[in-house]
């Protein structure tokens, strides 16, 4: 078994330097065709999140290739730039950190339970598009397993495990803020708006006019397009932002002169939304996905994470069963 992976997330790349590594659907196809070309590669899973982007890869036997330099070189960044930002891993070790990805033990957030979709949906992608193999699927599945065993086992006992909970979290202390612009209508959009509504504030989500028919809008929130953003800002006391944009949203050249600015942005986004100046504008406090996210480890954590890594070495059990039994029918053959 042949399995390598390397990863770049927030423990050590700052936000600055994981926009470098941010990645939307077309740019992931590109890349997977790009890790094609290298004919030592049997099979590659790309995870791409707000915190981490991470590559795996099966390889034919006794190769040695280094994920991160593929990927580097998939993505046309230069390597030696950001060699120093990386951990590369092998084997069971690969595997393991896999395993505590999908069960949330190596989110910024601790038990963050968006990440087990986001795996989830890793390899779906990889699959539909032919770039993993059955090696890598299963390795998926048993991590995706594990994951969601942890999360019925461990009582992370967290009200806000999701950057979206926790920006609604945040809005909510401040009495003043009754209206909120959400920007971006994807899976983190929504979730905002819903938790809006739920805590008793009124949301209005942007939706963009060439996609209204795959827009949908959570009860009780209100829509506009997204081209009348910058009128609805206007009205509101908060404003959060959660897209795939690759260019600002919200622009400091486009808000500066106006009178009554909301006094709290949220930019939920990697490559950020908000245009970090905006920050420094009077009477306006503005959050970056880090800031939100940022958590110490307690003594809670460090034993639930025993028992984390206990329900994980049951997983690693199961899936050395089937790849010896799968090594077993490929001697006989």
């Amino acid at each position: 078994m042949n399995i390598r992976m390397s990863y770049i997330d927030y423990n050590m790349a700052a936000l600055e330097e994981r926009e470098a590594f941010s990645l939307t659907g077309d740019r992931i196809e590109e890349i997977y065709e790009k890790l094609r070309e290298n004919q030592d590669i049997k099979g590659a899973v790309l995870i791409a999140t707000c915190n981490r982007t991470e590559l795996y890869l099966s390889l034919e036997e006794s190769k040695e290739v280094n994920p991160f330099r593929e990927l580097c070189h998939a993505m046309n960044v230069e390597f030696a730039l950001y060699e120093h930002m990386h951990r590369t891993l092998l084997g069971d070790e690969a595997i393991i950190h896999l395993c505590k990805v999908a069960a949330g033990a190596e989110s910024q957030i601790w038990g963050d339970h968006q990440i087990i979709s986001q795996v989830r949906d890793a390899i779906k992608y990889a699959g539909k598009i032919k770039a993993s193999d059955t090696l890598l699927n299963v390795v998926f599945r048993t991590a995706v397993s594990a994951g969601k065993k942890v999360k019925t086992l461990v009582d992370f006992q967290v009200n806000d495990n999701s950057t979206a909970l926790r920006a609604v979290n945040l809005m909510k202390k401040d009495e003043k803020i009754k209206k909120v612009l959400v920007i971006g209508n994807g899976v983190i959009g929504r979730l905002v708006a819903e938790n809006l509504v739920k805590v008793g504030i009124e949301p209005t989500m942007t939706l963009r006019q060439y996609k209204y028919g795959e827009n949908i809008v959570p009860k009780g929130a209100n829509s506009i397009n997204y081209n009348d953003r910058y009128e609805a800002l206007k009205e509101a006391d908060g404003v959060v932002s959660a897209t795939r944009s690759p260019h600002y949203t919200v622009r400091y050249d486009m808000i500066k002169d106006i009178e009554s600015l909301p006094s709290v942005f949220m930019d939920l986004a990697v490559p950020r939304d908000i245009e970090p100046k905006i920050g420094e504008i009077e009477g306006v406090v503005c959050y970056n996905i880090d800031d939100i996210s940022k958590e110490n480890r307690d003594v809670k954590q460090q034993e639930q994470l025993i028992q984390i890594e206990a329900i994980i070495d049951k997983y690693m059990e199961d899936f050395y069963k089937w790849y010896e039994f799968r090594e077993q029918l490929k001697h006989k053959h």
